[in-house]
Formats: structure tokens, sequence, C-alpha cells
């Protein structure tokens, strides 16, 4: 097992009291130390330009260089130093891709996160796609499982018309922007290779293990990925302020395990999302400590009690992906 950091990434910085802030790696080390899991920890290697420019347009690149001091959206801001500090974290995330394509699980603790960031387009705090850098990088036979609460809608723009490259994403319905319909299916040759599950607000554990189950992991022993990459987002745990889902830490470390058991140990988990910072640090402690074979004692483990159509969603979803995979 690997950890993959950099300390340059504390720079990144929106504003004061932005939810995307340091602290969210100051209070993840902090917790991997207390549990004796900060070890192992390497850096990443220098990135090319050329790396970013196999997913993002040369328009795209060129403006983050630039540099300035302005909003793309009301969320994210470039500043001089972004296109520094957003390339590192992309190098992060290729570091343990390559780590983890030879075999040995990884970790990649990457801010500003990517997965929202597509072929010319900043926003949703993201700046160069992370993962999406990382597998274009790899070259593998990859699948992709976004578990973030918020559509990594960036990602599948990105590889929608590829089948070698299979993106699958779990997220909370009709919240985030227009995407993540369950009809995204690819196109081209990428037709039947992007697979969405939108999961009502108020789902939890129960939920999502289900998707995992019913869904996913059917679908990756058909295709049979050389490479997994978990797009890691720790906001649909019920502590999250920014979505509303009923997660809790051992719900996702369980979500995790069930593609770490199929994966060869060829993982890679890429921090994306998840905003409070104890239950973020929590369940990436959860996660290395799965790797390792063992477990902590989870603080923010309520037993929620899900709300919604979660279990009818993920039902119709099967109905309608069965067109495309036998589930």
């Amino acid at each position: 097992m690997a950890i993959v950091y950099s300390e340059k990434l504390l720079e990144h910085s929106q504003w004061p009291d932005h939810p995307e802030s340091p602290l969210r790696l100051k209070t993840l080390r902090k917790k991997l130390e207390k549990e004796g899991l900060w070890k192992n920890v390497v850096g990443p290697d220098d990135l090319p330009d050329e790396a970013l420019l196999r997913v993002h347009t040369e328009e795209h690149v060129n403006r983050i260089r630039m540099g300035g001091d302005y909003p793309v959206d009301p969320d994210t801001f470039i500043h001089e130093n972004t296109y520094e500090l957003a390339k590192i974290s992309a190098a992060v995330a290729v570091k343990a891709v390559e780590i983890a394509a030879e075999g040995e699980p990884s970790v990649a603790l990457t801010r500003p996160p990517g997965h929202h960031a597509g072929k010319n387009r900043i926003g949703g705090f993201c700046y160069f796609n992370n993962v999406a850098v990382a597998v274009a990088a790899a070259g593998k036979r990859t699948a992709i499982i976004d578990l973030d609460a918020h559509h990594g809608n960036g990602t599948e723009e990105i590889f929608y018309d590829t089948d070698n490259v299979f993106v699958i994403s779990t997220h909370e319905a009709d919240f985030y922007w227009d995407s993540g319909y369950v009809e995204r299916t690819g196109e081209g040759k990428g037709s039947s290779y992007n697979v969405n599950i939108p999961i009502p607000a108020g789902a939890g554990n129960r939920t999502f293990l289900s998707a995992m189950d019913e869904i996913i992991v059917p679908i990756l022993k058909k295709y049979e990925p050389e490479l997994i990459v978990v797009s890691l987002g720790v906001d649909a745990h019920y502590c999250e302020p920014n979505a509303h889902m009923q997660m809790n830490t051992d719900g996702y470390v369980e979500l995790c395990k069930r593609l770490f058991d199929i994966s060869g140990g060829k993982i890679a988990f890429v921090l994306e999302g998840g905003y409070h910072l104890r239950a973020t640090a929590e369940v990436i402690a959860g996660v290395l400590a799965m790797i390792e074979g063992r477990t902590i004692k989870a603080e923010y483990n309520e037993e929620r009690c899900e709300q919604g159509s979660g279990r009818k969603a993920i039902r119709k979803a099967r109905e309608y992906l069965s067109k495309y995979w036998e589930l």
C-alpha cells in the first residue's frame, strides 16, 4: 500500500472559510498518523503538459497557466498559483495510478479535486481532471468508479466515446448541474461504457451497497478491467454539509472493500469531495486500514434511517442498464 502526497497542496486556497480548504489534508494526515497509517508515503513526479493535453484542450491548459485573480464560477477562483498546484494534484493522481498498475494498492491525497473538470471546463472546485489525466497516462483498460455525491460530469465527458475506459458514477439524483442521468450511456465506441446510477436524497448504506452488488460489481466482472480507479468523494456521508445522503463510515469502507476485493490489488483511490473534515479523514483512514486487513473504530458511524425511494431507484437503474449488460 502506498500513499501519494505533496505538502505543496496545502498552499491551494480559494478564500478563507471555503469548504475545499487546506484543513482537509491537514486533518486527514493527523488522523492517519494517529491510526498508525501514515507510512509508505511518496511524492509525485514532475508532470509534463503533454499529460494534461491528453484529456484537456490547449485552450483549457493555457487559461489556467495564465493565472490571475478572478472567479470562474461562484465557488471556483483562478489565482496566480492555481496552475502549479492543480498540476501537482494531477501528478499525485498519476503517481498513485502508476503504483496501482504495478499491483500495489494506492491512495492519492489530491486537492484541488478534479472530477468536474472537463475537456475545456473549469468548475466545482476543479481545474484539471486528476483521475482522467492519470488514467490516460496509464494507458490501461480501466474502470473509473466515482463515489462522490456530485456527478463526475467532467470525467464522463472526457471518456464518453471510448470503450477503453469505463466510467461508472453513483451520485445524488438531480443535484449537480444537468447531468448524471441513467440514459447517458456513452456514444460511438463508448456506447454502453458510461453508467450513471442516480440515487435519491436521503439514501444510505443499504441503497449504495445494493448499487454496488447488483450493478457495479457484475458489470466490472464482465468488463474485466486491467485497473480500477476510484474517484473517492466522501460527501455522501451523513455528516456532509453540502449534500443530502445518509452513508456512514463503515458503509463507505465496505463499498471500497467490494472494489478492492475484485481488483487483484490493481486499484487506486483518488480523493475528490468530502467537506466534513473529521468524517472525510475517518473514511480515508478506514479505507487504508481495510487495505491492511484491519479496522479502525469509527466515530461517525450512526445507522441512519434511509429516506426516500433508494431501492426503487436502484431497481429502475438496473432494469434500464440491463439493455446493455446482463444484470
